[in-house]
């Protein structure tokens, strides 16, 4: 290994953690990521106007030119759901109808059911943490399990169930020609190891919480009940609360229609139905179109930085290792595949961007070492859930924002349930090769 590579090696890692610095610290993506390509370029002797005008800008475009609408209609259609109370109808149905007991399973199932249909990750914390408080203190459940109970819900059905409407499982089908319900079976048995390990993790962890007493006397926020009764006052019903999702659904997974056109039509039945429950439908509009772009942008520029690191020598010596190592046997293909997904993840720091830079990079090599484009959508999607989940990942921060907790007592579940669970999970997908 020459001296270059090393320093270069070196300028990598900085870079990555002054990202983690960046991000905790809630700095601005475009001109951290900035800093980082500044650092990766020096250090990799490569010349800085060639990468910001080459590389890095090529990097960010080819992210976010093919996925600007698909994250526009996504956060509109989930703010529409937000703003209406029609995410709120489902979720206090769902809850309600389950009891006491088992409503704690229902938080679980109608996140990841609000989640499956499209609606951004973000949104569902927001949407649900006021139906969540009184569930916990009921279920005498710990607050500081909030986090983690709540991506429970998000990452099956983000990154594992088949014909979900994220992006995540929307990238893979324009990389690979698959469609959103690419290899059921699989995605089935992934997703039981998946809660069987979230399972057994709990109940570990629960009975640790009555030996620790800051765990028992974690309760949530205090909360007024004005805002649910406003809410419930308005919110459309059950059954027509369903039906954009439902609409989103089967125009993409029954009648096989651009994801695009999909989530747009949702958009527009949502309108049309949700019509008398929204207080104003421009700035409703407005505000789901901005949180749309906001994430794209953040996600494009560390898609960007990670093509940056994709063409140093550095990396390509990683690469290189990475691909001998696939070469040796189709299991250990499929093995890599996990391993090097979760390294791009980790680079990253986001799955999505994760997803697209190692399907854009391996995906060729792995279809010719013998894996189909099916298996690799949903091994690549569920892997990428591991290790983006690190504690400086922007949907961890806002969890634990929004639900007024921190890293110290909060992130272990987190790390168990949304980075450990997903990895092992994936590494069902070595039986099915």
């Amino acid at each position: 290994m020459s001296s270059g590579v090393i320093i270069g090696l070196i300028g990598i890692i900085i870079s990555l953690s002054f990202m983690t610095f960046a991000v905790y610290k809630n700095w601005n993506v475009i001109y951290t990521s900035v800093i980082c390509v500044i650092i990766i370029a020096l250090s990799s002797r490569l010349g800085l106007t060639e990468v910001f005008t080459g590389t890095f800008a090529d990097g960010v475009g080819s992210f976010a030119a093919p996925n600007l609408l698909i994250f526009v209609a996504g956060a509109m259609l989930g703010k529409l759901f937000d703003v209406s109370g029609a995410a709120w109808r489902i979720g206090d149905t769902v809850v309600r109808k389950m009891g006491k007991r088992w409503s704690l399973f229902g938080y679980v199932l109608v996140t990841s059911f609000l989640t499956w249909g499209g609606i951004s990750a973000f949104v569902v914390y927001f949407v649900l943490l006021p139906l969540s408080k009184p569930i916990f203190k009921e279920t005498k459940t710990p607050w500081y399990l909030w986090p983690g109970l709540t991506l429970m819900g998000i990452v099956p059905a983000e990154l594992i169930w088949p014909g979900g409407l994220q992006i995540h499982n929307i990238i893979p089908t324009n990389v690979l020609g698959t469609s959103l319900t690419a290899a059921p079976i699989m995605s089935i048995a992934m997703a039981v190891v998946y809660y069987v390990f979230c399972g057994g993790y709990l109940v570990v962890e629960n009975k640790r919480a009555k030996k620790v007493a800051w765990k028992q006397n974690s309760l949530p926020p205090e909360t007024t009940t004005g805002d649910a009764t406003e809410i419930e006052s308005r919110a459309p019903g059950l059954v027509v609360s369903l039906i954009p999702i439902l609409i989103c659904l089967g125009s993409i997974n029954i009648f096989d229609l651009n994801p695009i056109f999909g989530l747009l039509l949702g958009v527009v039945s949502a309108i049309i139905l949700f019509w008398k429950s929204i207080p104003n439908l421009i700035d409703c509009l407005n505000i789901g179109t901005d949180n749309g772009v906001k994430p794209l942008v953040s996600v494009a520029c560390i898609v960007g930085i990670a093509q940056v690191i994709a063409v140093t020598d550095a990396f390509t010596m990683i690469r290189d290792i990475l691909l001998s190592f696939s070469s040796t046997s189709k299991f250990a293909t499929a093995v890599s595949v996990v391993f090097s997904t979760n390294i791009v993840a980790l680079i990253c720091g986001s799955a999505s961007g994760a997803i697209t830079m190692i399907l854009e990079m391996f995906s060729d090599a792995w279809i010719a070492a013998g894996l189909s484009p099916e298996w690799i959508h949903r091994t690549v999607c569920a892997a990428a859930g591991g290790f983006d989940t690190v504690p400086w990942n922007t949907g961890v921060i806002v969890a634990l924002t929004v639900s007024g907790l921190n890293h110290k007592k909060a992130y272990m579940p987190v790390f168990w349930l949304s980075l450990v669970a997903p990895i092992v999970a994936a590494m069902v997908s070595v039986f099915f090769v």
